[in-house]
């Protein structure tokens, strides 16, 4: 299984797209990951969970939070989700038991700019590729 990812001109970031898949919340729509080593698990931004169409209300609440750079933010969770990642083979398939979900404070314009984040609830299950001089991002499951 090869994965294969990009660099964004914007930032020279490495991203991954997979589409999110939940039946409970008739979700299913892709999401653009940056690949993020220093992150536990994978997070929807605020940005991605509207135009997924998530509506927090409806959410079981994470009381701990998630904690970054700019402090702790109120977090949700989506259960039995999965992810798909176009591959050379055609679909890799990573089944969820929670995906979290941001939501910062109304008004605050850095949540434009916060990405979504694959972390390494997926990425310890591979081997992450990441060369800028050859434009590779590749996340695989072979040696």
């Amino acid at each position: 299984m090869e994965i294969r990812g990009f660099f964004r001109k914007e930032d020279n970031a490495a991203y991954v797209i997979a589409t999110l898949l939940s039946i409970e919340f008739n979700i299913h729509r892709p999401v653009r990951f940056l690949i993020d080593t220093g992150a536990s698990r994978t997070i929807i931004s605020d940005m991605d969970a509207i135009k997924l169409g998530i509506d927090h209300s409806l959410l079981p609440r994470f009381k701990a939070g998630t904690a970054g750079i700019g402090g702790v933010v109120e977090t949700y969770f989506i259960r039995d989700v999965k992810l798909i990642f176009k591959t050379q083979e055609g679909a890799h398939v990573e089944k969820m038991d929670e995906v979290y979900i941001l939501k910062h404070k109304i008004g605050d314009e850095r949540i434009k700019r916060i990405p979504s984040l694959l972390g390494r609830d997926i990425l310890n299950k591979y081997q992450l590729l990441l060369d800028r001089r050859s434009n590779k991002v590749i996340i695989t499951d072979t040696p």
